[in-house]
């Protein structure tokens, strides 16, 4: 009886191993409504072009060149354009469902990111928030002699908020950046050493700090 309850075991890990997603899997079956200058013949072949150590750059519905420039089992990195990309991570859950994390991020010149939640048949997940910081967040301990200066800086940088989101491929952290390029040179130079990046690890259920 042992015995069966361990074969049975071993084949039920067997069936899930084998049929585990992988990041190429949910991008080859992404919706046009999510990503349509981009058809499924077109993220089919960047995949393959990649797993063969070739270029992954196609021309995309407008006929602009968009190339897939890395992908592993869990994570991709696609530049749209020059100044625009989008990257994909596949977080592990608590249970065998995993959570696909959809970002895109836009240059202008400050780099900005949005991000988004999918399961992976492609239904949008409504009840996993990413952690927005404040820009108070972003600074380190601020000396008294530029205090005033840098809460007009914190007033000026809430209006815009330029956050970037930087997946890190090989695990589940991610990095967080403000960008402060949109401040005048003056209190650009005294916030920029005042700027730390914040960090979150995704722990299978939701994300918290480091």
């Amino acid at each position: 009886m042992k015995r069966l309850v361990f074969l049975i075991f071993i084949l039920h890990a067997s069936f899930f191993t084998l049929h585990a997603q992988t990041i190429s899997d949910v991008f080859t079956t992404m919706p046009d409504s999510i990503m349509p200058l981009l058809t499924a013949n077109n993220r089919r072949d960047m995949a393959d072009f990649l797993r063969n150590n070739m270029q992954a750059k196609v021309r995309n519905r407008l006929n602009d060149y968009v190339e897939l420039t890395m992908m592993t089992k869990d994570y991709l990195r696609l530049e749209l354009s020059a100044v625009s990309t989008m990257e994909m991570k596949l977080l592990q859950t608590k249970d065998t469902v995993a959570v696909v994390c959809l970002l895109r991020t836009v240059a202008a010149p400050c780099k900005d990111s949005q991000v988004e939640f999918y399961d992976t048949k492609w239904q949008r997940l409504q009840n996993i928030r990413f952690p927005r910081p404040t820009v108070q967040d972003f600074f380190c301990e601020i000396p008294d002699s530029v205090a005033r200066d840098v809460a007009f800086a914190v007033r000026v940088l809430e209006d815009l908020c330029m956050i970037e989101i930087v997946p890190n491929p090989e695990d589940a952290v991610f990095e967080l950046r403000l960008c402060p390029d949109e401040l005048e040179q003056e209190l650009k130079d005294i916030a920029r050493p005042l700027l730390r990046n914040l960090r979150y690890r995704w722990n299978g259920r939701d994300f918290v700090a480091e």
